[in-house]
């Protein structure tokens, strides 16, 4: 770092002594901008390697390794991913296109001291920039991590102990002595008996025979997620002959989605910045409904992001349905119980993996900044993503279904859904097996401090989940 601020300092000099000349100063602009560039670079490196400690310190193995000609994609397998970008100017870095330092890198076809090695044009004090990382090498066991002062991180990679087992659950059961169920929330695994959502003002409820009856029309507002006055929607689910799981709305001071829940849902599409709003708006609600505010006073309010709640910005993780997790708990919040999933029949289980993403509402104002379609922050000054910024779901273990909000977890298992600009926008999964036999499952955000404000977490506070998996032995 201290070169890049005698860099900097002597292009200050220089502009000054220059001051009132005529002077082609395209050099020292260049100079300016390859600055900035590294500057960059550096921010972008300390946060990958915060992430690496974090990951070695929290016994995280290596997945996969993903190679591009923008650096090297490490995943783990807790579906946390980190990014080891090439040099300042991409082209020739670290892991580039061609090898670990430059153009033809460490082990090369110019070898270390060759044409492009680490001295050489495209190397380690080349055209290409400082990255902090000198080299990365893999092993059938680990992959290790060299850094440009010599220090080495060594992460070990997933063995087949740890790849994922068959979701059938058929795969050498005698030696996994258990078998996987897994919760689809698709129609034709439907096995319930037929349920009823029961509301009051005289309104009979509605049966549910099948997953896709749960799916709420509108998604904000609706019918089954709100009720008739926004205080008695009960609804609940069950997979009854499957996992056992179920799950109903919290009572916080009313049984509807705006105090929290797991709502069924089918709804997604690509795109969450401020330009699709309306296009999905359109889609699901219908073009009449946008054409009637745009450009109206009223619009914003009337055309907000809330209104797609239960949007995916993917597709399922499998089939046609998922469901969406609404709710958080933190010292402003005036909810006080959590939703949760739990075994209809008391009965600790393990829960293998499940797959979560974040919704197209969260990522909109993560990447956008917090504010209501009036403008407001909620308290907060939440502008946009920053390296510092986190997000992570906590799932919270508890040995009997009824334990109440104030009751201590015995175990607990964390997820990032914002990791600096590392931010999950595809199905990634989660393994929930730490969390040992567990008769239910609570979940909670914790987020970094400029993600609160005077009202606590002013991010909207959803993920997606889908395929929960459930362990049954033998």
């Amino acid at each position: 770092m201290r070169k890049f601020l005698c860099l900097a300092l002597g292009v200050v000099v220089t502009l000054t002594a220059m001051v009132g000349c005529s002077y082609d100063d395209a050099p020292i602009w260049d100079k300016f901008t390859k600055l900035e560039e590294q500057v960059e670079q550096n921010r972008e490196d300390i946060a990958t390697l915060s992430a690496l400690m974090d990951a070695l310190s929290n016994g995280k193995v290596i997945v996969t390794t993903e190679y591009s000609a923008e650096g090297v994609e490490i995943t783990f397998n807790d579906g946390s991913k980190i990014l080891i970008r090439n040099g300042a100017d991409g082209k020739d870095g670290a892991n580039g296109q061609d090898g670990a330092n430059g153009k033809d890198g460490i082990n090369g076809k110019d070898g270390v001291d060759g044409k492009d090695g680490v001295d050489g044009k495209d190397g380690k004090d080349g055209k290409d920039g400082d990255s902090i990382f000198e080299s990365i090498e893999e092993t059938d066991t680990e992959v290790i991590i060299t850094l440009t002062d010599g220090r080495v991180i060594t992460l070990p990679k997933a063995t087949e102990d740890d790849d994922e087992t068959s979701e059938e659950g058929n795969e050498d059961p005698e030696e996994l002595g258990y078998e996987l169920r897994v919760l689809t929330f698709e129609d034709k695994d439907a096995k319930f008996s037929p349920m009823y959502l029961d509301y009051a003002d005289g309104w009979t409820g509605r049966e549910i025979t099948t997953w896709s009856d749960l799916i709420d029309e509108p998604q904000y507002n609706g019918p089954l997620m709100y009720g008739n006055d926004q205080m008695d929607a009960m609804y609940y689910w069950y997979d009854e002959g499957n996992t056992e799981l179920c799950h109903t709305f919290p009572d916080n001071y009313a049984y509807c989605f705006w105090g929290g829940g797991h709502a069924i849902s089918n709804y997604w599409g690509a795109g969450y910045a401020d330009e699709d709003r309306n296009g999905h708006i359109a889609k699901y609600y219908g073009e009449d409904y946008v054409d009637q505010w745009v450009g109206k006073p009223g619009a914003d309010a009337a055309l907000g992001w809330f209104l797609l709640q239960l949007m995916t910005p993917i597709a399922p993780h499998s089939g046609d349905n998922f469901c969406i997790h609404y709710g958080y708990k933190d010292a402003y919040s005036y909810i006080e119980n959590l939703p949760e999933i739990s075994f209809f029949d008391g009965e600790p289980r393990v829960i293998d993996h499940i797959y979560v993403t974040n919704t197209n509402y969260t990522l909109n104002q993560l990447y956008n900044g917090v504010k209501s379609e009036e403008g407001n922050s909620f308290g907060g000054d939440w502008s946009g993503l920053t390296e510092d910024a986190w997000l992570k779901i906590v799932a919270q273990g508890f040995d009997s279904v009824d334990a109440d909000a104030y009751a201590e977890p015995i175990s607990e298992a964390e997820f990032y859904l914002v990791n600096g600009y590392n931010v999950v926008d595809d199905w990634q999964k989660w393994d929930l097996s730490v969390l040992g036999a567990v008769a239910k499952v609570r979940f909670n955000f914790l987020y970094s401090d400029e993600m609160g404000g005077r009202y606590g977490f002013t991010i909207p506070g959803y993920f997606a989940y889908d395929d929960i998996a459930v362990r049954f032995e033998k």
